[in-house]
């Protein structure tokens, strides 16, 4: 279908759709998008286009796909407002933007580095979300460099990449913090002078206040934006001082997202990075792994001694963390909740049981010997007696480490559960 769009309204598409603009001018968040551009509108996304003139739009909506014409702006004027100061004070700077579930966080960092990049300043995006990722894969910090005006941070390629192995920030707030401080770092080695911070939507709690103070002293912004719909940061911002905060509004016309919509999107960033994987084979001894399956057999056999003299002979692998034991369990074998208060008594911490096989589909970081991340994959399988693992991945270089995640995809990149979350 064509539609006329006239001067100052706003056509909010959600996808899929693709969108041809005909003739005139429009702008999504900041990037111009004039006569002849065409716009891929991803399912779960909703882009607004704003016609600066009048303009003439073709629109190919996808299966569940709208679009709904609305007056004016779905900029804040509190946006504008923000994002003028934040350019009009000289020199590099760090912003991190903040806010709940759906608040328009992503939204604003567009905008921000589109003007950014307008105003000649060499822009970067660290997406701090291991949960609803734009540039990088689920369960990682990632870096982008933003060389021109965007609208999608999904088009984005990750230049650096930290894993992390899980999409929920409250499972490994030390890692994220850590991740964060080592991203900024590379950005700013890169030469950028304009580094935005997207963070995660976890604002409501006690543990979201702790985290959320000790990411801005971690990521030490020259400015913190905060967005809400009421007063929902008011704890995390009054615990800020000598930083500078912008309190701006969530739009009125954001795309609410369910738990199906976000799975859908984390999904399709999964197969983004493991598009031409391949099965590649690691012998163990050739590869450190480490994260949440380390199969490091140094102490193995003495512990297996300790946890068969107390269920039996039934342990095919065991190791062992500073909270948690881990044991491996073949065929039909399973532990009761007598066996494993037994084991907790005598261990005196948690333990947990994963069976032979269900490490298939775990989601990995393949990273080179100075720790940089190369690529992700699935783990095929691991042969506890030959000590390979198999693994689908992109990656072709030499690997030398093999991070392990808790997050589980089935063969075509799909999103299947976690196991090894308690470990």
């Amino acid at each position: 279908m064509v539609l006329t769009l006239e001067k100052e309204k706003t056509l909010l598409v959600d996808g899929p759709a693709r969108v041809h603009i005909l003739s005139g001018k429009t702008s999504v968040l900041g990037a111009l998008v004039e006569a002849g551009k065409e716009i891929v509108v991803r399912k779960g996304k909703r882009m607004p286009f704003e016609a600066l003139q009048g303009s003439k739009i073709e629109l190919v909506l996808g299966d569940s796909a709208s679009y709904a014409e609305v007056e004016g702006s779905s900029i804040p004027p509190s946006w504008r407002e923000a994002a003028s100061e934040i350019l009009a004070q000289k020199g590099s700077k760090t912003i991190l933007v903040m806010g709940g579930v759906d608040s328009g966080k992503t939204s604003f960092s567009t905008y921000l580095a589109n003007l950014a990049l307008n105003s000649r300043y060499k822009v970067a995006l660290i997406d701090g979300d291991p949960g609803q990722s734009e540039i990088g894969p689920p369960g990682a910090i990632s870096l982008g460099l933003v060389k021109n005006p965007s609208v999608d941070l999904f088009r984005l390629d990750a230049e650096g990449l930290v894993f992390i192995g899980v999409t929920s920030p409250s499972r490994k707030t030390r890692e994220i913090l850590d991740a964060l401080r080592g991203v900024k770092k590379e950005a700013l080695q890169k030469g950028e002078n304009f580094l935005i911070i997207n963070t995660d939507g976890w604002v409501e709690g006690e543990g979201a206040l702790s985290y959320k103070i000790r990411l801005v002293e971690a990521a030490a912004p020259d400015i913190v934006v905060a967005i809400q719909s009421g007063d929902e940061l008011a704890p995390i911002l009054s615990e800020l001082a000598n930083i500078r905060v912008f309190v701006v509004e969530s739009p009125r016309d954001i795309k609410r997202r369910d738990r199906e919509t976000r799975k859908l999107l984390r999904e399709s960033a999964y197969k983004k990075y493991l598009r031409q994987a391949k099965l590649r084979s690691f012998p163990l001894s050739w590869v450190q792994i480490d994260g949440d399956l380390r199969l490091d057999t140094e102490n193995e056999s003495s512990l297996r001694t300790r946890i068969e003299q107390t269920i039996g002979g039934r342990v095919l692998y065991c190791e062992e963390t500073p909270d948690c034991i881990l044991l491996l369990l073949g065929g039909e074998n399973s532990l009761n909740q007598e066996e494993i208060a037994r084991l907790e008594s005598e261990f005196g911490k948690r333990v947990t049981g994963l069976h032979l096989g269900e490490e298939e589909g775990l989601l990995v970081a393949l990273e080179d010997a100075q720790r940089k991340v190369l690529g992700i994959g699935t783990i095929r399988d691991i042969d506890y007696e030959r000590r390979t693992m198999k693994v689908y991945t992109p990656v072709e270089q030499a690997v030398s480490r093999i991070h392990v995640g808790c997050i589980k995809l089935d063969s075509e990149g799909n999103e299947i559960g976690w196991i090894l979350e308690n470990f």
